[in-house]
Formats: C-alpha cells, sequence, structure tokens
C-alpha cells in the first residue's frame, strides 16, 4: 500500500529478461543479469522499477500495447507491406485487359499484310508475343510525407513507413515553443506524456500543462517502433538511424504547419529515452535550447560504457566538441537507480566529469527514490528552467531560485547543484 499523498512510479512495469541474451548469459554461468529490486515511493514502500529495467520474464504476460486500446496499432521496423501486381489474364476471356492480345483475322505470310488491315492492332514495342506489357514498377515513395497535425495523435510518412506522434497544443498556436517527451522503455506513450510530472498539492502524477509556460508550449511525445535488445531499446540508442531520421520528418512537418520559435525548443527524457534524448543531443548539438535526462547515460563516455554489465552493443555516437556547449537538466535516483545492466547512479558519477570536459553546463538534481522520475521538480521548476535557456543565449550562472539545494524540501530528499562549464 502507497501512503497517501505520496507519488509512485507512473505505471510500473516488472522486470524483463533480456531474452536476446539468454544464450551468451548462460555460457556465462558464473556472471547472472542483475534485476533491479524496485524502487521507493516517498513513503517508503516497494514498487518496482518503470522502465528499461523493467522487462517481464517470458511468460508473464503480453508487452503493454504501444497506445491506448482502440488506436490504430503502431508499426513496426522491417514489416513488410502487402503488395500486388497484376499478371496477365487467362487466355479465352475476350475483352480482359490482361488477356493477349488476339491476333488479326486473314494475316497470311505477307509481311506487309498487317499493314493492308487499317483494323489490326499495332505491334506493341519490346513485346514481340502480343501480349500485355506488364506496368512499370511504383516509384519510390518520397521521404517524408506530411499530413495535417492536430490535437491528440497525428502521423508522418518517414521512407514510407507511417510514425505516429501525439501533440498537446496550448490555446493560443500562433507562435508556439516546442517540448518533445520521449518515454522509457515498454511505456505507453500517451501515458508517460499523463504522468510526466508530479503534482504534490494533489498527490499525483499529471502532464504538463502546454498553457502555463512563459509563452504559449506545443507538446509532441513520439511513439516509438518496438526494438528490443541488442539492437535497441524501443528506441535507436546505439546509433539513432531511423529515430533520428523520423525527428527531422516531425520537425519538417511542424515547420510547414505552425510558426515555432526555434530558439525555445526542449528536449525531456526518462530512461531509455532520455538515452535517446541525450543521443539526439549529441547528433544534434546546436539544435536544443537545453535537454532534461532523468535517469540516463551517455555512450560516447567510455567511462559510462564500461558500467554496463554485458558488453555486446557497439555504441556509435558522435563525439562532443566542447565548443558547442549545451544545457542539460540531470536527474538521478541514488543507489536504487538500477536498470538491469547498469546502474544509472554510478552512469551519472561517470557523466558528471565527461560532461563539464564536453563544455556542458550542467543542473544535477539526485532524489532517494530510485529508478523513477524527479517527484520532487514540480512543474513550475522544470518551466522556471527551461525558460532561463534558448537557443544562443548565455548558460545559467547558478541554481533557479526555486530548485531545492537541501534534501529536505518538498516530499522528499532532493537536492540540486550546479555544474558550469568550463
Amino acid at each position: 500500500m502507497h501512503r497517501a499523498g505520496t507519488p509512485t512510479s507512473p505505471r510500473p512495469l516488472r522486470c524483463l529478461v533480456w531474452f536476446t541474451l539468454i544464450g551468451l548469459m548462460c555460457a556465462c554461468a558464473s556472471a547472472e543479469p542483475m534485476d533491479a529490486e524496485g524502487t521507493l515511493d516517498p513513503g517508503g514502500d516497494a514498487m518496482p522499477d518503470t522502465d528499461w529495467g523493467d522487462m517481464p520474464d517470458p511468460g508473464s504476460g503480453p508487452r503493454p500495447p504501444a497506445r491506448p486500446s482502440g488506436g490504430a496499432e503502431e508499426p513496426f521496423a522491417g514489416e513488410e507491406d502487402a503488395f500486388h501486381i497484376d499478371t496477365p489474364g487467362d487466355a479465352g476471356e475476350p475483352g480482359s485487359p490482361q488477356a493477349p492480345v488476339p491476333p488479326p483475322e486473314n494475316v497470311n505470310d505477307d509481311p506487309e499484310a498487317m499493314d493492308d488491315d487499317p483494323e489490326a492492332p499495332p505491334p506493341e514495342e519490346g513485346n514481340s508475343g502480343g501480349g500485355a506489357i506488364p506496368p512499370p514498377p511504383a516509384p519510390p515513395p518520397p521521404p517524408v510525407v506530411c499530413t495535417p497535425i492536430i490535437e491528440g495523435l497525428s502521423t508522418v510518412f518517414v521512407d514510407g513507413v507511417p510514425r505516429l506522434f501525439n501533440v498537446q497544443f496550448p490555446a493560443d498556436r500562433s507562435h508556439m515553443a516546442l517540448l518533445f517527451l520521449w518515454h522509457g522503455f515498454l511505456e505507453i506513450p500517451t501515458t508517460f506524456a499523463g504522468e510526466v510530472v508530479y503534482d504534490p498539492p494533489a498527490g499525483r502524477w499529471r502532464p504538463f500543462n502546454p498553457n502555463a509556460f512563459p509563452m504559449p508550449l506545443m507538446i509532441v511525445t513520439p511513439f516509438d517502433l518496438k526494438i528490443l535488445p541488442p539492437f535497441g531499446l524501443d528506441w535507436d540508442i546505439v546509433a539513432g538511424g531511423t529515430d533520428v531520421r523520423y525527428f527531422d520528418a516531425m520537425m519538417q512537418c511542424i515547420h510547414e504547419q505552425f510558426s515555432i520559435e526555434d530558439t525555445r525548443i526542449y528536449s525531456f527524457g526518462f530512461s531509455a529515452g532520455a538515452v535517446f534524448s541525450n543521443l539526439l543531443a549529441a547528433i544534434r548539438p546546436h539544435f536544443f535550447a537545453a535537454t532534461i535526462s532523468e535517469s540516463g547515460a551517455w555512450f560516447n563516455d567510455p567511462g559510462q560504457v564500461r558500467e554496463v554489465l554485458i558488453q555486446i552493443i557497439q555504441w556509435q555516437w558522435p563525439a562532443f566538441n566542447p565548443a558547442d556547449g549545451g544545457n542539460i537538466l540531470l536527474t538521478h535516483g541514488g543507489p536504487r537507480d538500477f536498470a538491469t545492466i547498469i546502474s544509472l547512479e554510478a552512469a551519472t558519477q561517470s557523466a558528471l566529469p565527461f560532461l563539464y570536459n564536453a563544455g556542458r553546463t550542467v543542473t544535477e538534481c539526485q532524489h532517494d527514490f530510485g529508478h523513477t522520475r524527479a517527484p520532487d521538480l514540480t512543474e513550475a521548476m522544470y518551466y522556471e528552467w527551461m525558460w532561463s535557456h534558448w537557443r544562443g543565449g548565455p548558460p545559467r550562472g547558478d541554481l533557479p531560485p526555486s530548485f531545492p539545494v537541501w534534501p529536505d524540501r518538498i516530499i522528499g530528499s532532493t537536492f540540486c547543484t550546479f555544474h558550469p562549464a568550463p
């Protein structure tokens, strides 16, 4: 039982064994994979992790759908499209558009006989047998096809593949800032967006309010392709690949249909979603005003790569250029912030000097709630931190005034530290 008025992990999922690695792990019987023991809510009750450390055991039930029931199913990467090419119809079906063309009457051995018959069909070039020529193959689809972006679910076609994303609009759409929300492994995207920030007075998780930011804020929650290890964790966290193209396509369609304040584009990710958001910021270093990484990691850092217990992934992240700079809000959940094959707490201890040497300005907030989003950071705190950063502007020089600096603020033991870039 959870104590009333305290946050619980949003939609917890049980731990899933990396079934794709069973053969490898059986060969190493002395090194069993570690499972997270679950996290505690601020009331001290046990609760399971919510993300890539929480893959259910095989047989514990199907994984949750990518979206609430009743919606269109999200396509899988690499799924074949059904197609059909017309073939010639049966001979003996006069008039069939696919039937072979019948020879003209009264044709003799005279090679000029066809010229004497005004009703004889002309011979078809390249088809000496007289049959109909199959239609040419369809041209490849354009790389990006935009559809109207509406409140709720919208679609963009990327290289012929439909990709879904959810949109929350402010009341005023004339000119908007933009925030992307990248969910954790196996989380339902719309559920994640609806439970992304904790509301202490109400005692529950809730969505960001697009009308509460200092300017109108468009909030976009992308949908994943259900990529499984070792190729990714819902998102392509190995190299970016199709998901970076997906992000670029969303941006193209959003810019075509709305007026966006390009100096105020932000990215928020949790766990596997934080890892992809970090990778996206590394690939697009001049794109975001700031990024929020909750229980994530950076795998262009050899120190964090060494924290992965099963070394089978060949990470393909670009190196940071310290001259690019960047602003990061980093949260982590203490010793219990563990996700099956990596301690996110240990990864954070490596990330801090790595990000400093990479020229990034970091606001670090540590809580003691384990592998979950930071419940002590309210919407007003997030928005205050985001608003203080715009692309091309100077980094912050200190913590925002509202951020907790002692572990006795709000509802739990959370405190924040400011790490300026060199």
